[in-house]
């Protein structure tokens, strides 16, 4: 389940009315740790190594990313220096319906069952990643992209709980054609294809919008990363024009050191961006216009000082959430300032 802290941020989220609104869904962060050992694949989840993985929850349904999984399910990371490990477990209150079958593999009947899919994006380049499915029997689909022509070396292992399933999944780094290293960072996402009965339901952990083949909207790996990492990757974690809030999973404390760093580097962007913008204003030939972009910056540079100040005290998940969405909000504002200052000095002088 999600973290007391996470949960805090999730609900406050909702009660603001931001978190889904057009591509605003919230930007997950999740620090996997150096495995000591590798565990053992059984799907049973109950080695002491995986006491080291932060578990994280909340799916959603896809389609409705405010909704809730009626259903849900949760997930650990962690890594060694062989292999990308997955553990998820999967709630099933009807365990009496579920029938898993094994397939061949690749074969697409594979998502007519109950499964997980598993994306990787080893070089967060939010275009190569692989897709992996892997059923209640441990059948297993592999691709690159949507191409089932490649295979890889993964190792599913699947367990049949009294009201859960559970999985364990080792992916070789050498499959995925990278080295581990410590503040890497790689995309992810887990989804879950949920077949009980008639009874067919898909749900996500980062909601995604164009289909689960949705790289730009995956979450997001730090490799043994240390709050100091993660806060000076604000800017990779945006790739593909992200506009959401960060999200780290991990302990408050942890995750404080990190919103601080995040805060620290969004204020200097945006202080850069009010800068850039007044160097433009100077440069504006029209005196009507001019006074304007100088008015409106004033304004703008004075939130500017406040968001600042904000940025300074110590900041647990609820108040970096909110600081980040009003410097992400007011950095939209600044990207049309120009040329609505523009537009007012013009119809002013009609």
């Amino acid at each position: 389940m999600p973290t007391r802290a996470m949960m805090t941020v999730l609900l406050f989220l909702l009660a603001l009315g931001l978190a889904w609104s057009d591509d605003s869904y919230p930007i997950y962060v999740y620090p996997a740790a150096l495995a000591d050992t590798a565990p053992v694949l059984d799907g049973k989840l109950d080695e002491p190594v995986w006491q080291q993985a932060p578990v994280v929850s909340g799916f959603a349904v896809y389609g409705k990313p405010e909704e809730p999984a009626p259903v849900q399910t949760s997930v650990r990371v962690l890594y060694d220096r062989q292999n990308l490990c997955f553990g998820v477990r999967c709630e099933e209150p009807a365990m009496d319906r579920l029938s898993p079958v094994v397939h061949p593999r690749d074969e697409h009947a594979i998502f007519s069952t109950e499964a997980i899919e598993i994306f990787v994006d080893p070089e967060h380049s939010n275009s190569l990643y692989y897709q992996f499915a892997i059923n209640a029997a441990a059948s297993l689909y592999d691709s690159v992209r949507t191409d089932p022509i490649w295979n890889s070396e993964a190792r599913p292992a699947a367990f049949l709980g009294p009201d859960f399933w559970s999985l364990e999944f080792a992916i070789p780094w050498q499959s995925l054609g990278v080295q581990p290293r410590a503040g890497a960072v790689v995309g992810f996402n887990v989804c879950r294809d949920r077949h009980i009965g008639e009874s067919r339901q898909w749900t996500m952990w980062a909601r995604v919008r164009d289909g689960f083949h949705d790289p730009v909207r995956f979450g997001h790996l730090v490799l043994s990363g240390t709050p100091e990492m993660i806060g000076k990757l604000g800017a990779e974690f945006r790739k593909g024009k992200r506009t959401g809030p960060i999200v780290v999973f991990s302990d408050e404390g942890f995750a404080q050191t990190t919103y601080q760093q995040l805060a620290a580097a969004s204020i200097t962007a945006l202080e850069k961006l009010v800068g850039d913008l007044e160097a433009e204003g100077k440069q504006e030939s029209n005196e009507a216009a001019a006074a304007e972009i100088a008015r409106r910056l004033a304004q703008y540079s004075q939130r500017v000082t406040e968001l600042k100040q904000g940025a300074e005290q110590p900041l647990d998940a609820v108040t970096w959430t909110k600081l980040d969405l009003e410097i992400q909000k007011t950095v939209q504002e600044l990207g049309s300032l120009l040329w609505e200052a523009r537009l007012s000095a013009l119809l002013s002088s009609i």
